[in-house]
């Protein structure tokens, strides 16, 4: 679904972001990527971090785009999905942040704890290349 649309359904509004709420998401993007990347974290933990940075990185991108979620259920789901349009995430990278997702609400809300080592280190890979790829997008906006 297009930005456009979400707007027009409700799940997104225009807005004008506060002084520095973009630079304090992607700091804190930033964190948990480093987070994310520790080892010596059990791997529950450093995939939630991962996936955490992954969702500050698309709510700093539709911030930017002057949009932002309502407080509706879902909201993660629209949050996660924005990237294809404010970033241009192919949709099989996008898929893979919706499946983080799932993981982390089992991990948090289920007590779930058969998160492998290496899909720990695979997210938190994921979450810095799209760090990477959102402060080139930056870069490229000029803001």
């Amino acid at each position: 679904m297009r930005l456009e649309d979400r707007v027009l359904s409700g799940e997104l509004e225009r807005i004008r972001p506060s002084t520095g709420e973009v630079s304090r998401l992607l700091e804190a993007a930033r964190r948990r990527a480093e987070t994310a990347a520790n080892e010596s974290c059990y791997p529950e933990i450093r995939l939630e971090q991962a996936y955490e940075a992954i969702l500050n990185c698309a709510l700093a991108a539709l911030l930017v785009s002057g949009l932002r979620p309502t407080n509706r259920p879902g909201k993660h789901v629209t949050v996660i999905a924005s990237l294809r349009e404010t970033l241009g995430v192919p949709a099989e990278r996008v898929d893979y942040y919706q499946m983080l997702r799932t993981l982390r609400h089992r991990t948090l809300y289920e007590g779930t704890l058969d998160v492998a080592p290496s899909e720990a280190e695979q997210s938190a890979s994921e979450a810095r290349a799209l760090l990477a790829q959102i402060e080139k997008w930056m870069k490229a906006r000029g803001a």
